[in-house]
């Protein structure tokens, strides 16, 4: 039998793993290159310069029905560059077009820059905003986008670390491989909150799911990560404290009175309630009072009832919240080829029908909850508010809670001893082997859209060349994200070799036991 690996070795494998495929994504974008990525630039930059909780206001642009929401921040106006980019929702058009506004005479000079996302909490902008205080240039921005994928990839690493070394459960590995998607390290490499809302949401999730559904003792050490990460979900976007109150409630709600009595009793577990409930409850004043929730408006959808709305919904947006879960990259404006979505499809659904197979009830019920409460936001969004917002919804928002049904999938296949020895193992290292390389193929594509732009009549598979590069240059970003996959998939093969001849942990459940 294989020696099993040090955990630490493991956790560090993985944090350089998760940081360094972020940092490909860093270094590859232009400057805008990820969603609204100016506002989040903005907002960050303003944060650190003291406009913390500038009052809100709305700004008119032609072409929107409506004002739109945000603040006003002061920032160096070095940050400040045309928005939104001149390649947005232009696939055709590399991101070239940018050198006519790539720096400011004074770049530190204070300017006043408007901000759609100026309302959000501002826990996010504060950590990642002092390289571009400092910095307002491009080398500000990437160091910005390289401090916000190493707090990603920090959640991610502890949770791997939980599976291994605290859950019992070594399974959840491929639920966590499977829930970090493309798009979900895509937004770590950006200046956007939403990664770091994902990273900590699957950490959250992974130490939840042995903490409540186990039977064993409480372990104060998934109860610190699962408080940390909580707090972090819940203080990171204004959706946030949904994400962790369906976890809870999905959780919570169907692990037994056995179970949750026992987490009642545990002085820990209180705490940890109380860290949820206070990080709640501050988030939401703050939403409330900053008017966070309002949208800004987009054309599509706008001005249809509820009943019409429901019919786009059901015909043509489910579609496209399955793909942008996985890797709808920078301004949604084009479409990764049709293979790379069936890969990730592919393992999810079976992660999922395996576990409805091998599920109990109970099992079903959670299972299907948290499906359900992941995608009640957005249908929310789109089909109530598609009148007055038009239909904002994408699968990156989804990702927050959806990571659960992924994590829980896993979890339920270990749990009732679905694979035994020594088929875990060997269905991990499939899946690794199936979904890392479409984190390098999401790189290269949308390097290639950036850099030459997707142009039917010139087509090229070339993410080297164009007529735009990256100030560290194409193959720096390419190599970095390489790098990255070879250390998870590095990561992956001791995992699983350590474990290949021994049995998964026996189920400690009866096929026929009860919520």
């Amino acid at each position: 039998m294989n020696p099993a690996p040090p955990s630490r070795l493991i956790a560090i494998l993985a944090f350089v793993g998760f940081f360094a495929v972020g940092g490909g994504w860093a270094i590859a974008m232009p400057w805008d290159g990820g969603p609204d990525e100016q506002a989040h630039i903005t907002r960050a930059a303003g944060v650190v310069g003291g406009d913390v909780a500038a009052p809100p206001e709305y700004l008119t642009v032609p072409g929107f029905s409506r004002p739109l929401p945000g603040t006003h921040q002061t920032v160096p106006s070095g940050v400040l560059r045309k928005s939104p980019a001149c390649f947005a929702f232009k696939p055709e058009q590399p991101a070239s077009c940018l050198d006519e506004t790539a720096s400011a005479p004074r770049p530190h000079a204070p300017a006043d820059g408007f901000s759609a996302t100026g309302r959000y909490h501002p826990t996010y902008h504060a950590v990642v905003g002092w390289p571009l205080r400092l910095w307002p240039d491009d080398t500000g921005l990437l160091l910005a986008r390289l401090l916000s994928a190493a707090l990603s990839a920090a959640f991610l690493a502890a949770a791997t670390y939980s599976v291994l070394a605290w859950s019992r459960r070594p399974f959840l590995l491929a639920g966590l491989l499977v829930a970090a998607t493309p798009i979900a390290l895509h937004l770590t490499g950006v200046i956007n909150p939403n990664g770091l809302e994902i990273s900590a949401a699957i950490a959250m999730w992974t130490a939840l799911i042995p903490l409540v559904l186990g039977d064993g003792p409480v372990d104060r050490r998934l109860l610190v990560l699962a408080g940390v990460a909580a707090a972090v979900v819940t203080w990171t976007r204004p959706s946030g404290p949904l994400a962790v109150a369906l976890a809870l409630a999905v959780l919570v709600g169907t692990a037994g009175r056995a179970r949750v009595a026992r987490l009642a009793r545990d002085r820990g577990a209180r705490l940890f309630a109380l860290v949820v409930a206070v990080a709640g409850l501050t988030s939401g004043i703050w939403t409330l009072a900053m008017k966070a929730t309002e949208l800004v408006p987009v054309p599509g959808g706008a001005g249809l009832g509820p009943a019409d709305a429901l019919r786009v919904v059901a015909v043509e947006r489910t579609y496209f919240y399955l793909k942008s879960m996985v890797g709808q990259f920078g301004w949604l404006d084009f479409n990764m080829p049709g293979a790379f979505y069936a890969v990730w499809f592919a393992a999810a659904g079976f992660l999922l029908v395996a576990a409805l197979t091998a599920g109990t009830r109970g099992d079903r019920l959670r299972l299907l909850l948290a499906v359900a409460g992941a995608f009640a936001l957005p249908l929310e969004m789109d089909i109530l508010g598609a009148e007055s917002d038009g239909m904002v919804a994408q699968g990156r928002y989804i990702l927050p809670a959806a990571v659960g049904a992924a994590l829980l999938a896993a979890y339920t296949i270990d749990e009732r001893g679905l694979l035994t020895r020594p088929f875990a193992p060997s269905v991990t290292r499939w899946l690794a082997a199936a979904v890392l390389p479409a984190h390098l193929v999401g790189l290269a594509y949308t390097m290639i859209r950036y850099q030459h732009g997707l142009r039917p009549d010139v087509p090229t598979l070339n993410p080297l060349t164009g007529e735009w590069h990256p100030p560290l240059g194409s193959a720096t970003a390419l190599l970095t994200a390489t790098a990255g996959l070879v250390a998870l998939g590095t990561m992956i093969w001791l995992c699983t070799r350590a474990t290949r001849e021994t049995a998964v942990l026996p189920p400690r459940r009866t096929p026929t036991a009860a919520l």
